[in-house]
């Protein structure tokens, strides 16, 4: 699973990945980040091989991207994404009633969907609403149009 979290907003992204190769990274990064909102200022990332590769250096410097990896063995040096990955892990768990179950990427979307709509505590709004100016309509509402 490869999950990005927007520093400023406490946005998430989760992809379903079976492969962290370089190439691999730099398509979703493009397909999931890029392609709604555009390049990156910096991407800090920990210290997984395809993030450390050539290959997703030069993708971000045509990009205009900086990049900064982490300390190895330090996974607090970047907290919020490491708690998203533990968020996003529990809540895939409850969904996965078995362990040979394999549609549980399916499940990526709606999960982040559902992190980024409670209030956060410390910036007072949701992350979706920070990210798209305004809260999704609720299901009763679209049925009374």
């Amino acid at each position: 699973m490869l999950i990005w979290v927007d520093m400023f907003t406490g946005y998430v992204i989760a992809k379903a990945s079976a492969s962290t190769t370089a190439q691999t990274i730099a398509e979703s990064y493009e397909e999931c980040v890029f392609r709604r909102f555009g390049a990156s200022e910096v991407i800090r990332h920990d210290r997984e091989r395809g993030f450390m590769a050539d290959f997703f250096r030069s993708f971000n410097k045509i990009l205009g991207q900086r990049q900064r990896a982490t300390m190895a063995y330090r996974p607090q040096a970047n907290g919020t994404a490491e708690r998203m990955v533990q968020t996003t892990t529990r809540a895939l768990k409850m969904y996965v009633q078995e362990l040979d179950q394999r549609d549980w990427d399916e499940y990526a979307e709606r999960l982040t969907f559902a992190i980024n709509t409670p209030q956060d505590r410390i910036r007072g709004e949701t992350p979706f609403y920070l990210v798209h100016g305004g809260m999704p309509d609720p299901h009763w509402r679209r049925l009374c149009r």
